[in-house]
């Protein structure tokens, strides 16, 4: 082959900045990760006003599978991010259970907004410390780049673009 063989057609989804200058990329939206509870879960035991007081709340904690360490919550005070040893009473590998847990009133958690829009808008969780929590992270589409883009991609990556996050 010399080289200008047609590549399969292929687009990720990914979180964050693009890593490889390979690729080339459009944006789709964000999300944040908020921090939430069952309304009458702050009714037991209060809201929560800094993040020093989650110190002595059940905290659902979620650990990633592929590498387990825990998530570290995106918490920061005067710009500058906070370390929180959280006590977590349980920890999970999964984001539906750590929803669910939160729904039923057994703890916070600190979940994607697109995961729980339902449950935001509905008042079945209620988000807290949202004054010292600035965190966004941007959604992309990215595929190879090249001189050719199939018209396949084409039209994949601009469906996507329209109907992913709507304006």
């Amino acid at each position: 082959m010399d080289g200008s063989a047609v590549r399969s057609p292929y687009a990720v989804i990914r979180t964050g900045e693009p890593g490889d200058s390979r690729l080339m990329a459009r944006g789709l939206g964000s999300y944040r990760r908020v921090i939430v509870g069952a309304p009458d879960y702050f009714q037991r035991t209060g809201v929560p006003q800094r993040p020093e007081d989650l110190a002595d709340r059940a905290c659902l904690l979620y650990r990633y599978p592929s590498t387990g360490k825990t998530d570290v919550w995106p918490l920061s005070r005067d710009g500058r991010p906070l370390t929180m040893d959280l006590s977590g009473s349980m920890v999970i590998n999964s984001l539906d259970p750590q929803i669910c847990f939160a729904e039923q009133g057994l703890g916070i958690a600190c979940i994607p907004d697109i995961a729980v829009r339902r449950q935001l808008d509905e008042g079945q969780l209620i988000t807290v410390l949202d004054d010292y929590n600035q965190d966004h992270t941007a959604f992309r589409i990215l595929w190879p780049s090249g001189r050719y883009l199939s018209p396949k991609l084409r039209v994949f990556v601009d469906f996507i673009v329209q109907n992913l996050f709507p304006l």
